[in-house]
């Protein structure tokens, strides 16, 4: 027989990346709406891209008695304790969107990051065909190491342009931040600016410090700019031109199926 509901409401615990980018802020929005929905409390901790306040603020939700944990960790290598310490108060642990770091999580919500990049790849082949750019020479502004998941995405976009024949000449970390990839592009640009057809951002806030760093060399339109997740800003941004392109994700729709099944596991 089904399980008898809750004599009170469930309290659910959600550690979010962090709320300050537009990525996971609107996670978090689909969070709340599903969860009020459901008629379910929400305890929120924000990581604030930090892996220490992931730890110590998942670790404050579970002892303040959620019945659930939905997380989008910073650092997936530190869910391992995370999950093992969720168990100790029978929670289960709902992971979305960066990673499990191996952990024994009852769900866990990712897009298909390679096929994304592969997307990106023969969009940008496209791209270049229209525009009528000529170099074989393309980069990729990687996130940070911990997101081992978003890595796929350059090593799908990777795949494509090696097999048509461009060549890598640069990949750098810009560690999914927009000031950091800013003075990354700057770099590439000194190096290989005058011969360089696409760069591929693996986030939505690089890919617009790339497109920043672009126009201000004057190679806006010259060279293709192409990012991932779709924010409303990477949106505006392709509408004035200074993006070429971007996959979308759906982080609003992965936060209401975070909250869906944590409330079909109880």
């Amino acid at each position: 027989m089904p399980k008898a509901a809750p004599s009170e409401p469930y309290t659910f615990g959600w550690s979010v990346y962090d709320a300050s980018l537009e990525y996971f802020h609107t996670m978090q929005e689909g969070v709340l709406a599903k969860a009020n929905e459901l008629g379910i409390n929400t305890l929120i901790n924000d990581q604030k891209s930090n892996s220490i306040e992931m730890v110590t603020g998942s670790t404050d939700l579970l002892r303040q008695g959620i019945n659930a944990l939905i997380i989008a960790p910073y650092n997936p290598l530190l869910m391992q304790g995370l999950v093992e310490n969720a168990k100790k108060y029978s929670v289960p642990v709902i992971a979305i969107d960066t990673g499990t770091g191996g952990a024994d999580v009852d769900a866990f919500i990712v897009s298909d990051n390679f096929g994304g990049g592969i997307l990106a790849g023969e969009y940008a082949l496209d791209l270049l065909k229209d525009h009528g750019i000529k170099s074989k020479n393309f980069a990729i502004i990687n996130v940070e190491s911990t997101a081992i998941n978003a890595s796929q995405r350059g090593e799908g976009f990777k795949s494509v342009l090696n097999e048509a024949g461009y060549e890598l000449v640069a990949e750098e970390n810009g560690n999914s931040d927009e000031t950091q990839a800013y003075l990354v592009m700057q770099n590439i640009l000194l190096d290989h600016g005058d011969d360089l057809g696409v760069v591929f951002a693996e986030n939505g806030p690089m890919a617009l410090g790339a497109s920043k760093a672009i126009g201000e060399a004057g190679k806006k339109g010259q060279i293709m700019l192409i990012g991932f997740d779709a924010g409303p800003s990477v949106i505006e941004a392709i509408k004035r031109g200074d993006i070429q392109g971007t996959i979308a994700q759906q982080p609003y729709q992965m936060g209401e199926l975070g909250v869906e099944i944590a409330n079909s596991i109880l």
